[in-house]
């Protein structure tokens, strides 16, 4: 009898102890995620509680999104952690996690803001959002997100109809490399004067930021849009809009300390009104972009976002002014390497490319000096326009212009 409460003993403190100090660590690797996650998506911490338990733990937090002009947007957040090394509180849900982890997260969010703008009422309307992460004992983790389908009338009159969304992130420890994958399902937004569709929307990027610091990612990013569609009644003319197989894609990698980024965004076809346009494509290359002058120049700009008036105009002519040198002196290029767009009237293409030589750069005073900065700049454009094009082209400014003489 006293050999088997020695080993009913010894069981329980094999199963009850481990998640005792799993949920230590549970919550310092919680609160690493949700200060790095503030970070990274331009959040502001406003409030935040954590309740420890033995098998789980309890939390609630609110993000509020910075750089909102008007008004305020918040994200509450509840979250229950359940403790590794085997998350027993799973069990009260019906669920079982045999894998070894630090802790399984199951959270709900939801947005609200109080602003008056006209996006106001769409974001109260959204639902809850369910996002479940799990945290391996390597520190790397895995979050499957999901927002179910809504329905409802909105304050302003219109309808609001969503079938929601799916996707999986996948992280590494302090959102050094981050991957997610993103499906979004239909939107459609409609009144009696207006309606926007949206369908098949799928986003996937595969990104590396540097530590401490989520500015200009590092790697790719896929976006598509099967289809866009608008219209609205201005008095009795409508207006309608259609956009079908939207793809953007990017790239950017890091050689030193020079940025290099490339992108495409192409169509099949687009319509306005009773025109046709597509398929159509464009791609972009930025080469050699010093990274410190670069950002030097977002800072700047950044600043100026919070200040009114001249003097704030003056403050960043300033400051772009005294990155220029550094931005120039690794030679930069910007090159539209391709440009197709056919219409029913005939295709247009183009190609262009704007570099700066920095080989002159290194004396001081011209580095300074606007009009040398100018000199070291040179440009070409090539731009071939189908004949019918042009004179619609053409016509259409000619029956502008005197159109704007006569009012």
């Amino acid at each position: 009898m006293r050999a088997l409460i020695i080993i009913i003993s010894i069981l329980l403190i094999v199963i009850l102890v481990p998640p005792y100090w799993f949920g230590m660590k549970a919550e310092e690797e919680y609160n690493n995620l949700t200060e790095n996650v503030s970070k990274f998506e331009n959040l502001e911490i406003v409030s935040k509680k954590y309740e420890r338990g033995w098998l789980k733990s309890s939390a609630e937090i609110t993000y509020s999104i910075k750089d909102i002009e008007e008004g305020t947007i918040n994200i509450i957040e509840k979250d229950t952690i359940y403790h590794g090394p085997i998350p027993i509180g799973l069990l009260s849900k019906g669920k079982m996690m045999l894998k070894p982890v630090i802790a399984i997260i199951e959270t709900e969010a939801q947005i609200n803001t109080n602003a008056e703008e006209e996006y106001a009422d769409l974001v109260n309307s959204l639902p809850a959002m369910d996002f479940e992460t799990t945290l391996s004992l390597s520190g790397h983790g895995t979050t499957e997100v999901s927002i179910p389908s809504v329905e409802r009338k909105m304050e302003d009159g219109k309808t609001l109809k969503w079938s929601g969304l799916d996707g999986l992130v996948n992280f590494t420890p302090e959102l050094y490399t981050v991957y997610s994958i993103v499906n979004s399902g239909d939107l459609q937004i409609e009144d009696d004067t207006f309606r926007v569709e949206i369908s098949g929307i799928n986003i996937e990027s595969n990104l590396d930021y540097p530590a401490s610091n989520y500015k200009n990612p590092l790697g790719n990013i896929d976006v598509k849009i099967e289809k866009f569609s608008s219209e609205g009644k201005d008095g009795d003319e409508l207006n309608q809009l259609t956009l079908t197989n939207l793809e953007f894609t990017g790239s950017t990698n890091q050689k030193g300390n020079l940025l290099n980024h490339i992108h495409s965004l192409g169509f099949e076809t687009l319509t306005v009104g009773g025109n046709s346009y597509g398929p159509g494509i464009y791609d972009l290359q930025m080469r050699n972009i010093d990274k410190s002058a670069f950002e030097e120049m977002q800072a700047a700009i950044k600043q100026s976002e919070n200040q009114e008036g001249s003097s704030a105009t003056d403050l960043l002519t300033a400051e772009l002014m005294k990155a220029l040198p550094s931005l120039f002196k690794s030679s930069p290029e910007i090159e539209l390497t391709k440009l197709s767009i056919k219409t029913g009237d005939g295709e247009i293409n183009g190609h262009a490319i704007i570099s700066v030589s920095g080989d002159s750069l290194d004396n001081p005073e011209l580095a300074t000096n606007p009009i040398f900065l100018l000199a070291a700049i040179s440009a070409e454009l090539k731009l071939s326009v189908s004949k019918p094009l042009m004179d619609n082209l053409l016509k259409d400014y000619k029956i502008e212009e005197i159109t704007d003489e006569k009012n």
